[in-house]
């Protein structure tokens, strides 16, 4: 289970850097983003036919585990949410799927294709207190239909307790069967802060995120 957990997270983590460095060079370089344009044969072909949700060879990876293909991706969000003394950002937001190699496929209940949502969050307690919360047992429902819990094994943690004015960083994963093409919103609940003795101590909090 821990070879499934560093597989898999290579997988995603190494999708995420090529994705990246794709749309910097594209940004970098207009003769690039030309060249990408102009078919085999010389003609140029226009942005439709070209298709910004084709997925090139910088957006899958493959490695023992499987192929991993990021469908949509936002980055660099900026969304804030809060629950008493904590403070929740959410960085990024990713939606791909995993179609695993023949020897892995038990790991995940014999599926051929697996979608994952992967989440980007950053957790602080911005008071001196010991405070606890949990973004990493969020529950995420799509405008899909689906509800599914986070993926504690294969996530980072960034829950748990605050000891003062600290904060943990990570990425929060969830798998569920819809086809990653066809998920347009997201929306995260995740219980509210509590302090030592297990008081409530913030609102439950709920963030609504679009690809």
């Amino acid at each position: 289970m821990v070879m499934k957990k560093l597989l898999l997270f290579g997988l995603i983590a190494i999708a995420v850097s090529l994705a990246a460095c794709g749309a910097e060079s594209e940004g970098e370089s207009e003769p690039a983003q030309s060249e990408e344009n102009v078919s085999k044969d010389g003609s140029e072909t226009d942005d439709e036919e070209a298709g910004n949700d084709t997925v090139t060879e910088r957006e899958t990876v493959e490695n023992e585990i499987g192929t991993f293909s990021i469908a949509k991706q936002v980055k660099d969000l900026d969304e804030i949410a809060t629950s008493g003394p904590m403070e929740l950002a959410i960085t990024g937001i990713q939606a791909g799927e995993l179609e695993p190699d023949d020897v892995y496929i038990d790991l995940f209940d014999g599926k051929e294709k697996v979608t994952i949502i992967t989440v980007g969050m950053k957790a602080e307690n911005t008071s001196e207190d010991t405070t606890s919360m949990y973004p990493d047992q969020a529950v995420l429902t799509t405008n899909t239909g689906d509800q599914v819990d986070a993926d504690l094994f294969l996530s980072d943690s960034v829950g748990g307790e605050f000891f003062g004015p600290v904060n943990k960083e990570g990425e929060v994963l969830f798998q569920l069967d819809t086809p990653a093409s066809e998920i347009e919103n997201i929306k995260l609940i995740i219980s509210g802060a509590h302090d030592e003795n297990f008081e409530s101590v913030g609102e439950d909090v709920q963030i609504e995120l679009s690809f």
